[in-house]
C-alpha cells in the first residue's frame, strides 16, 4: 500500500479504550470478582537470610474465617521457582527480607492478616550477602547448595535454542587493543536495583480446575509469558491465562511468579478462587526491581573515534533467585554492540549472581539499560581523550545496514535496512547541539556567582527485540445477521498495559480489510481463545503483532477475492475491497458483497503469523542539559529530547508517548535519585513507601521536545518498526556525560545524588 493512500495509518485517532478510561468504566483485576472467591495474604521474613527452626500455625488455622495456612511443611519443595528452578514456593530457608513464609487464605483480608499475626516463627538468622562481588568470593554465605560461589548457570533455553549463551568472545582482543590510540578502563555500577512501581500492585486471582490445571486472571502485562513460565514450577500443571486493563507495568509485571504461585498454592488446598495482591509496601520492598549490575571494562578507540576493542566482566545482581536473567544478560550483549557495531573485537563475559536482596525481574530496558549505563561512561571516556564529539562517534559507531552482531539466541545476524544518521543529525540540530556542545568537562553555562553550571550529555541504544518471539493473529470477517454490512474481529492474545497497541493493530487491520477503524472489533487477552501472543512486552509489538494481524487480513482478503471471481470475471489482482463488499478496479459499477459471499451463518478467518527475527534494530537517542547547584549538590534536567526513527509512524500521539515513557519508569532518574536502600547492617529495605522512594513529580518534568521520523523501513507491509521499550534507556548516561560537563570533574556513581556531586567536587 502507498502510505499516501492510508486513512488511518500515520493518523491520530481515538484509542478504542479511551472513553472507558475516563469514564471508569474499564475493567482492570481490582474490579472482578468470583462467586466464593477467598483472600489470600502471606507472612514474610523479617529477615534477609534464615532459617525455620520452628513454625507454629495452629492458633491461625483455628481462627474463625480462615481456609488454610500452609508452611514449607504442606507443599511439595519440588515446586520451585526460577530458572533453572532453584526456589521453593514454601522453603524452610528463607533468602530475603519480605521472602514468604507461610501463606493464609480466609474470608477476608482482615482475617487472613489477623491469621498472620497468630502465627508464631523462631529463625536461627544466618550470615547474609547483599553485593554482587562479595558474592562471588571465597566464603562468601551461599544462597544454593547447587549454585557454587552463587553463580547461577547461565544460558536461557526457551530462548537459545543452540545452548547457552552468555559470553561473547570473538576477534583478536589484543590486536584490536593495539589498533586504539585511546584506551579506558575501570569498573562502573549501576547497582541500587531501582523499579518502575506501577501504581496497581502486582495481583491474581487463581481459581483450581482439578488435576493441576489452574485459571488465573491476573495484573500482567503479558498473560503468556506469565504462562509459560509459571506452568514449570508446579510439574505437569497447565495455567489458563486471563488478563483485564493493567494499570501500567513498565516491563515489570509480566510472570508474577510469587503472587501467582501463592494464589494457585491456595486454591488448590481449598478449592475456592483465591485472591492475592500485595500492596504497595510489599511491591517496593520484596517485588521484582531492575538487576544490579557491576562492569569491569576497558574499551579501546582509534584515532578516528571507532571503538576497536571490548574487554568487560558484567556481574549480574539478581537478587534472591533467578527468573530468566539469562535472557536479559543475552540481550545486554547484544545491545553493548549495537551501540558499537564496527567493533570486531570483543570478549565481554557475564556471571549471574544471587544475593540477599529482593529479586530482580524483568523491568522496562530488559538488561540493555543496565550495561548500557555502565558502558558508555567509558565509551565518554575514550571519547574525552580524543576529544570527539560524541555525536559524532555515535554516528561513525551505531548499527547500520550490513553491521553484524550476536543477539540474545546466540546466533550471529546481520543488520537489515535500517540507517539512524539522518535521525541523530535532525535530534542534535534540534537540540541547538552544536550551539550547546563547548567541550569535555566544559559547562555550557555558569551563573555569575560561579556557583550554578549547566552541561550537556547525550545517549544512544537500540534493541533488535523489536522482532522478538513468534506471534499469531486471526481476522474473522462475520456478516450481520440483519443488513449488509459486516463485523472484523482481529482475534490476538495482547493485553493494554496503556501504549495503546491494541487501537494500532486495529488501525492496520482497517487499512487492509477497507473498514472504518471503529468496525475493527478486538477480542479480550486470554492464552486458550487466542492464538499465541506474548503481549506488548520489550520493545516489541509493531513488528510482531503488526505482521501477524495485516497477514491475516490479507489471507481474509485473499479468500474473499477467491468467492469473488465467478462473480466479477476477473482476476484477484484487478479486486479490491470497499464497502463491506467486493469490487473491479477497472469497471466501476460491479459489486458483490461479503454477505453475498460468504454462506449463511458462516465466517471467513484469515490467519497469519510473525516469526522472530532479529535483523532490524530500533534506535532512540536521548539529548540533555542539566543545571547543577554546587553549593546544594541539586541536579535539574532542564532539557531533554528523545530522538528516533521509528518507521513508518503508525500513530503520532502514541509514539511521542512513548518518548515521554523513557522520563519515568526507572530510566532518567535512575541518573538522579531513584534507588532502592537497605540497612548494611539488617539487610532492610529503607525506601518502602513514596516517600522515602525518591521520584520525579508531574510538576517537576523537564521540558521535553521529540524527533519522530517515519522512515519506510523493510520490516512489513506497513514499514514500521517502533521504539518499545529503549525510550530513555539511554538517559541515565546521558545524564552522568551532562554533570560532569556541568562541573568539570567525572561522575560515575550511580545514582549522583548530592553527596555523590560533592564527593566529585572533593567537598566531601
Amino acid at each position: 500500500m502507498d502510505p499516501k493512500d492510508y486513512k488511518y495509518i500515520g493518523k491520530n485517532v481515538q484509542r478504542k479504550d479511551a472513553k472507558d478510561i475516563v469514564t471508569g468504566k474499564a475493567v482492570f483485576l481490582d474490579d472482578f470478582t468470583l462467586p466464593k472467591m477467598i483472600f489470600g495474604r502471606s507472612l514474610k521474613s523479617p529477615y534477609p537470610h534464615a532459617f525455620i527452626k520452628e513454625i507454629d500455625v495452629e492458633e491461625a488455622r483455628n481462627l474463625k474465617g480462615v481456609h488454610a495456612v500452609l508452611t514449607y511443611k504442606d507443599v511439595s519443595q519440588d515446586y520451585k521457582m526460577g530458572w533453572p528452578p532453584q526456589k521453593p514456593i514454601l522453603s524452610q530457608k528463607m533468602l530475603y527480607v519480605g521472602d514468604t513464609v507461610a501463606l493464609v487464605a480466609a474470608e477476608t483480608i482482615e482475617i487472613a492478616n489477623e491469621a498472620i499475626d497468630l502465627i508464631k516463627v523462631e529463625y536461627e538468622i544466618l550470615p547474609f550477602v547483599l553485593d554482587g562481588l562479595e558474592a562471588l568470593k571465597d566464603g562468601a554465605p551461599q544462597l544454593y547448595e547447587e549454585f557454587d560461589h552463587n553463580i547461577v548457570t547461565p544460558g536461557y533455553p526457551p530462548f537459545q535454542k543452540d545452548g547457552a549463551f552468555w559470553h561473547l568472545e570473538i576477534g583478536d582482543l589484543e590486536q584490536g587493543f593495539n589498533e586504539c590510540a585511546f584506551i579506558a578502563e575501570d569498573t562502573v555500577s549501576f547497582d541500587k536495583k531501582p523499579a518502575p512501581l506501577a501504581p496497581e500492585p502486582p495481583g491474581a486471582i487463581a481459581r483450581y480446575d482439578g488435576d493441576e490445571n489452574y485459571t488465573v486472571w491476573a495484573t500482567s502485562q503479558s498473560g503468556y509469558i506469565l504462562k509459560i513460565i509459571n506452568s514449570s514450577v508446579i510439574p505437569n500443571s497447565d495455567l489458563t491465562v486471563k488478563t483485564f486493563n493493567v494499570g501500567g507495568s513498565y516491563g515489570n509485571k509480566q510472570s508474577l511468579t510469587v503472587p501467582v504461585m501463592s494464589a494457585v498454592l491456595l486454591s488448590k488446598v481449598t478449592d475456592r478462587p483465591v485472591r492475592f495482591f500485595q500492596t504497595k509496601v510489599e511491591q517496593m520492598t520484596a517485588y521484582e526491581t531492575r538487576l544490579g549490575s557491576q562492569v569491569k571494562a576497558k574499551i579501546g578507540m582509534d584515532k578516528d573515534g571507532i571503538v576497536r576493542a571490548v574487554k568487560a566482566d558484567w556481574t549480574v545482581d539478581t537478587g534472591a533467585f533467578c527468573n530468566a536473567t539469562q535472557g536479559q544478560v543475552g540481550v545486554g550483549i547484544g545491545e553493548a554492540q549495537l551501540v558499537m557495531a564496527k567493533c570486531k573485537n570483543w570478549d565481554l563475559d557475564t556471571n549471574i549472581v544471587v544475593t540477599n536482596k529482593q529479586p530482580a525481574g524483568i523491568v522496562r530496558g530488559y538488561g540493555g539499560q543496565e550495561l548500557n549505563s555502565c558502558l558508555s561512561l567509558l565509551i565518554g571516556r575514550t571519547m574525552k581523550a580524543g576529544n570527539f564529539d560524541p555525536v559524532e562517534v555515535y554516528k561513525k559507531n551505531y548499527v547500520s545496514d550490513g553491521d553484524e552482531y550476536f543477539w540474545r539466541d546466540g546466533r550471529k545476524w546481520k543488520a537489515h535496512s535500517i540507517d539512524y544518521t539522518e535521525a541523530i543529525e535532525i535530534s542534535a540540530e534540534k537540540f541547538k547541539w552544536t550551539e550547546k556542545w563547548k567541550g569535555w568537562g566544559t559547562p555550557t553555562w555558569t551563573s555569575e556567582d560561579g556557583n550554578i553550571v549547566r552541561g550537556v550529555g547525550c545517549g544512544i541504544i537500540g534493541n533488535a527485540d523489536v522482532g522478538e518471539d513468534n506471534t499469531e493473529a486471526y481476522v474473522r470477517v462475520s456478516p450481520d445477521l440483519f443488513g449488509s454490512k459486516a463485523h472484523v474481529i482481529m482475534q490476538t492474545n495482547i493485553t493494554e498495559s496503556g501504549m495503546g497497541q491494541r487501537s494500532n493493530l486495529a488501525k492496520m487491520v482497517a487499512e487492509v480489510m477497507n473498514v472504518p477503524y471503529e468496525q475493527v472489533q478486538i477480542t479480550d487477552p486470554d492464552t486458550m481463545q487466542n492464538p499465541t501472543g506474548f503481549g506488548l512486552c520489550g520493545s516489541r509489538g509493531t513488528i510482531t503483532y503488526g505482521r501477524a494481524v495485516s497477514n491475516a487480513a490479507v489471507d481474509a482478503r485473499r479468500q474473499l477475492f477467491e468467492l469473488a471471481e465467478p462473480y466479477l470475471e476477473v482476476p484477484p489482482e484487478a479486486m479490491q475491497l470497499e464497502n463491506y463488499g467486493v469490487v473491479t478496479k477497472s469497471r466501476p459499477g460491479k459489486f458483490v458483497s461479503w454477505k453475498q459471499l460468504i454462506p449463511p451463518d458462516l465466517t471467513i478467518t484469515g490467519y497469519g503469523k510473525h516469526t522472530e527475527n532479529f535483523s532490524t534494530p530500533n534506535f532512540f537517542m536521548v539529548f540533555l542539559e542539566v543545571e547543577v547547584n554546587k553549593q546544594t549538590g541539586q541536579v535539574k534536567v532542564v532539557h531533554m529530547l528523545g530522538g528516533t526513527d521509528a518507521g513508518q509512524v503508525i500513530d503520532p500521539a502514541t509514539l511521542e508517548m512513548q518518548c515521554h515513557g523513557g522520563i519515568g519508569s526507572a530510566s532518567l532518574d535512575t541518573a538522579l535519585f531513584e534507588e532502592h536502600i537497605i540497612d548494611p547492617a539488617t539487610g532492610r529495605p529503607l525506601t518502602y513507601n513514596m516517600l522515602e522512594y525518591k521520584w520525579r513529580t508531574f510538576n517537576e518534568f523537564p521540558t521535553f521536545d521529540t524527533v519522530m521520523l517515519s522512515s519506510q523501513f523493510d520490516t512489513f507491509m506497513f514499514k514500521a518498526l517502533g521504539v518499545g521499550e529503549i525510550a530513555g534507556a539511554a538517559a541515565a548516561s546521558a545524564t552522568m556525560q551532562a554533570i560532569s560537563n556541568a562541573i568539570g570533574v567525572e561522575v560515575a556513581e550511580y545514582p549522583a545524588t548530592p553527596n555523590v556531586i560533592f564527593k566529585a567536587l572533593g567537598k566531601m
